[in-house]
């Protein structure tokens, strides 16, 4: 098979100190087979580091659980203590007073001679050793210059050293950003993702420098990796690929002009080279959020259809400009390439989110966590979605996590203050949370909302105006913009405003629920301006409406104020219809209900006397300024 035939190349490699040549070739072998413990085994000897060795000889433990030479490596690694299994066998003593009596007797210079041959061979093995122990570190602090040392060990002993590379790091970026400040989510999640594939590895046999670029993507050292290949594609400039992992390394260290005039050189070597319109479609984005790179997605996918990653990469950008049902397209093309991608159950939660599918955009977003946690992305999506089902506690918890390490998102840190909100007792944590997303973005809709729902709630009027009256000019379709405008017109003492507005409010309502909170506010408002039979009215309206749409306690309060009002309405020309009598609840009756889908309203209590003075002739708020508290989550 082509396998052992590599695997004995490897092996006459060692044999003739090719340790950099060895390595490769097992690299390659381990990348088709990791389940294999020979190329573990073998990876153990041409290894640098004390750590890789360790790593290589417990995959061959893992995977073959009786193999004695990793048992005894990782004993002489001090891993692990001796036993009786792993020792080789004791050597059977000999009576050396016996052995040496019956010797005949030899001259002293033979003697002599014999002795200083062994002094000799003992003074170089233990040179031999001395080296092969201490020699890396030495050549790592500069005792030797540029000169490699190495020990090629003897074969039946490579088990004792032997290691691979013990990261899993992809080839490209993901959506999870590089982060200064808080520990990477890779660091405390465990990372179950399978590394993106080499796209192209042709073997370049006369460019030593584009092999060691290679290896130090693998070993993810890409400043190592950009200086080796800047050698190669001097060295072979007109190898597309030597250009387009330029570029690569150039994206990965974080300098996107400098990726983008790589992949540009690779395109001008060979215009057919797919992953190079990827790769500057890639570093556009870095460069320009905003960029629209279809057109450089679509290309790559012509002139590679099995290249998935670019379907991935177009699903994303589809996600970006708002374009769903595209998005579920390539998502699904990139299935067929890539079934087990996390990325696809992460971008397909995205696209149903944005469809209003949410059961189904849940659970393709539980089961990309599922696969990997370390996809940023998701926990702001799961935030989204538990929030939509009414999990507010898991809601925070995800967005909490997501802003540790994204904190320039705007809308982000608004959902967050939301949930905060709705979960009650959190208040002073959400209006931090507001603060922050409209400290990013001074047009958030989310964050106006909430935060003047939030001023609402707490009784500050005229703050709750400020803003609320900006969030409904921003979308005046929205039902909770104009009905928390109008509570807060009334809470300032602004009631002919409030009247009016509770009517654009019903006029909006699309739920029997939604008319329940208009009747319900309206009628306290009218109770407060002096208007005791238009509450009167307001309130019969509001007992009309199914039962199971109204809080027991608002009932209660319509039903013993039109008690009490009973004798004044019947006195008036014109009488109530008789089918907006009152309904009586029954005592068993365990209907509960939350005023708005996203706030609990408590009850309202009248505290204000009318006067002349407080019917303003504008109902334009004054925007007082706000204020970004100094804190730190």
């Amino acid at each position: 098979m082509a396998e052992d035939k590599m695997l004995q190349e490897a092996i006459d490699s060692m044999a003739a100190g090719q340790r950099e040549r060895a390595r490769d070739l097992l690299t390659r072998l381990l990348r088709t087979n990791q389940a294999n413990p020979k190329y573990w085994l073998w990876m153990s000897s041409v290894v640098d580091s004390t750590k890789e060795r360790v790593f290589c000889l417990q995959k061959v433990i893992h995977l073959d659980p009786n193999n004695h030479a990793a048992q005894l490596g990782l004993v002489l690694e001090g891993i692990t203590t001796p036993n009786r299994g792993n020792l080789p066998p004791p050597i059977p003593p000999r009576d050396w007073q016996d052995t040496y009596k019956a010797m005949p007797e030899e001259g002293s210079s033979k003697k002599l001679f014999r002795r200083m041959a062994y002094f000799s061979a003992g003074i170089l093995v233990l040179g031999m050793i001395t080296l092969g122990l201490i020699g890396p570190r030495m050549k790592s602090y500069g005792f030797f210059g540029d000169v490699q040392l190495t020990v090629t060990p003897r074969f039946e002993t490579l088990a004792a050293t032997a290691t691979l590379l013990p990261t899993n790091t992809p080839r490209v970026k993901t959506p999870t950003p590089t982060f200064i400040g808080p520990t990477p989510l890779w660091m405390f999640l465990e990372s179950t993702y399978t590394p993106t594939p080499l796209y192209v590895n042709t073997p370049h046999p006369i460019t030593e420098a584009y092999r060691a670029g290679i290896r130090a993507l693998t070993t993810g050292n890409y400043e190592e990796m950009a200086i080796f290949m800047e050698q190669a594609t001097r060295a072979e400039p007109d190898s597309a690929d030597t250009h387009y992992y330029l570029g690569e390394a150039y994206l990965l260290l974080g300098e996107p002009e400098k990726a983008l005039f790589a992949y540009e050189k690779a395109i001008e070597t060979n215009p057919n080279f797919a992953p190079a319109y990827l790769g500057r479609s890639k570093a556009m984005v870095a460069l320009d959020p905003n960029f629209d790179i279809e057109t450089d997605l679509i290309q790559a996918i012509y002139f590679d259809p099995q290249l998935a990653e670019a379907h991935q990469e177009l699903a994303a950008y589809y996600l970006t400009v708002g374009s769903p049902e595209q998005a579920l397209e390539s998502i699904s093309l990139t299935e067929q390439l890539l079934p087990e991608s996390p990325l696809v159950y992460a971008y397909r939660s995205q696209a149903l989110l944005q469809l209003g599918e949410f059961e189904l955009a849940l659970e393709s977003a539980q089961t990309a966590y599922q696969l990997d946690q370390t996809i940023l992305n998701v926990y702001r999506t799961l935030g989204n979605l538990y929030l939509l089902s009414g999990d507010t506690k898991q809601a925070s918890d995800f967005l909490e996590i997501y802003l540790r390490y994204e904190q320039e998102d705007s809308d982000a840190w608004a959902t967050y203050g939301r949930a905060l909100f709705e979960s009650q007792g959190e208040s002073a944590q959400a209006m931090q949370a507001f603060e922050k997303a409209l400290a990013i973005d001074e047009n958030s809709f989310v964050a106006l909302l909430y935060r003047g729902l939030s001023y609402l709630e707490a009784g500050e009027g005229q703050l709750a105006v400020n803003d609320l009256f900006i969030a409904r000019n921003f979308d005046r379709e929205s039902f909770l913009a104009s009905l928390g405008l109008a509570r807060a017109l009334s809470l300032d003492g602004r009631y002919d405003d409030a009247i009016s507005q509770f009517t654009g409010s019903e006029g909006l309502a699309l739920s029997d629920q939604q008319r329940a909170e208009v009747y319900y506010w309206r009628a306290a408002t009218l109770i407060e301006a002096g208007d005791i039979r238009e509450a009167g009215l307001n309130y019969q309206s509001l007992l009309g409406l199914p039962i199971e749409n109204i809080p027991l306690n608002w009932l209660d309060t319509a039903q013993e104020f039109l008690l009490q009002l009973t004798p004044t309405l019947t006195m008036t020309p014109s009488p109530i219809p008789a089918t907006n009598t009152p309904t009586v609840v029954p005592p068993t009756t365990t209907s509960t209900f939350t005023a708005s889908p996203t706030i609990a309203t408590p009850t309202p209590t009248s505290t204000k006397t009318p006067t002349a003075t407080v019917f303003l002739p504008s109902p334009t708020p004054t925007q007082s300024p706000s204020h970004t508290p100094d804190y730190k989550y």
